[in-house]
């Protein structure tokens, strides 16, 4: 039986609902992460604690214990030049902007002109998933502390990224655009 703060290692194959491939550990290093420090979305985690060593596990995550459902909410509008100086860009530019919680990864959605929509949903968002999931170890209660004792935890937001931070405080409906 697993417990939060154990660290466990998987690898992993998440898929789109197609069987298309979106990101998979089978090329390189198993994933380390405690149990409970909410960094895998919900129902891989889930999925995890219903497991032993050596299990393998096809599961299919609805999309609110995954990325969650798209967000309108986080369709930021800003006025490019505040933003981007005179950089160029192009629609799916990814920055991050500092929050109090992180840092926040936000992809250029849409310009139009001066006004630069930027969308803070990961691209995962609103997707059902399926993932197959193998526990190789675990440490019995390794604790959230030494986590930090891994070299790699793996995820998927931490490739997206670049560009440098910036305040915002308005957000836009798509649609009135």
């Amino acid at each position: 039986m697993l417990n939060i703060g154990d660290t466990v290692k998987v690898h992993y194959t998440g898929k789109y609902i197609d069987g298309k491939i979106f990101d998979s550990t089978a090329a390189r290093e198993a994933i380390m992460f405690t149990l409970g420090d909410d960094m895998m979305i919900p129902g891989f985690e889930k999925a995890v604690f219903e497991m032993e060593v050596n299990d393998k596990v096809t599961v299919t995550i609805p999309a609110a214990e995954a990325y969650g459902e798209y967000d309108d909410e986080l369709l930021i509008e800003v006025v490019r030049k505040d933003v981007f100086g005179d950089k160029e860009i192009k629609k799916g530019d990814t920055i991050q902007a500092p929050t109090d919680e992180g840092v926040m990864v936000l992809k250029v959605h849409k310009i139009k002109g001066d006004i630069v929509i930027l969308d803070g949903n990961s691209d995962l968002a609103g997707k059902d998933l399926i993932f197959e999931i193998e526990l190789l170890e675990v440490k019995q209660g390794a604790g959230i502390e030494s986590a930090d004792s891994f070299d790699e935890f793996g995820s998927f937001e931490d490739e997206m990224g670049g560009g440098d931070g910036f305040e915002f405080d308005d957000s836009v409906d798509i649609d009135s655009i």
